[in-house]
């Protein structure tokens, strides 16, 4: 079991466990990495990098400042998480709305809405219609998955990997190609909010577990 605790040098970590290991963004990181689109991607070079190079069976992402925890507050232990999955599929953190408040609300009083916009116009060429609007419908649901965290099994994991890196990219490419500026942390947020999205489209068992901000 390995789980990636995403920060900078600069950041402050809670003391870490036998399970968990920093992934620090401002340090090169050797082999096969994106880390030259951090800037855009945030976390999910993290993500990138553990996919490609972790052979745990379970593996997760948790952020310097945020983590999982049980009910007393404490952070998920190896048994508690091996406990969860043999029911779940995956661990995630739930960002509540209402239907009255959807989720892309956020995205609109934030300016990041035209941007998603794109994107999904750019998905439904790449990927079909069918996805696309099961997206668009998450969007405006009660809930997306925090932070891009997780804790799953590695095959889960690569299933999920396997299909939003290259689309990702893809549109990163495009939008370059056709001299289009790319906002920062844009594509971070377009794999957060959409992430529940993915998992519910899959027919993925969810649950949602407790965090602690540090």
């Amino acid at each position: 079991m390995k789980i990636y605790v995403v920060g900078s040098t600069n950041n402050n970590f809670l003391p870490l466990n036998s399970i968990r290991e920093k992934f620090l963004i401002d340090l090169p990181h050797d082999g096969d990495n994106i880390d030259n689109l951090n800037p855009w991607l945030c976390e999910m070079t993290g993500l990138y990098y553990l996919w490609k190079h972790e052979p745990d069976d379970i593996i997760g992402l948790e952020h310097y400042r945020r983590y999982f925890t049980n009910k007393r507050g404490h952070i998920l232990s190896e048994e508690e998480i091996v406990s969860l999955l043999s029911r779940n599929d995956i661990i995630v953190v739930k960002a509540p709305y209402t239907m009255e408040r959807p989720c892309k609300t956020w995205l609109i009083n934030n300016d990041k809405w035209n941007d998603m916009l794109k994107f999904l116009m750019f998905m439904s060429v790449a990927v079909g219609d069918d996805y696309t609007n099961h997206c668009i419908n998450h969007l405006n649901g009660d809930y997306h998955c925090l932070g891009n965290m997780f804790i799953s099994t590695k095959v889960l994991i690569s299933q999920y990997c396997s299909f939003i890196f290259p689309l990702v990219l893809r549109y990163m490419a495009c939008e370059l190609h056709y001299g289009r500026s790319l906002p920062p942390r844009i594509c971070g947020y377009f794999t957060e909010f959409l992430f529940g999205a993915w998992l519910e489209y899959t027919g993925k068992k969810m649950t949602f577990s407790k965090w602690r901000k540090l």
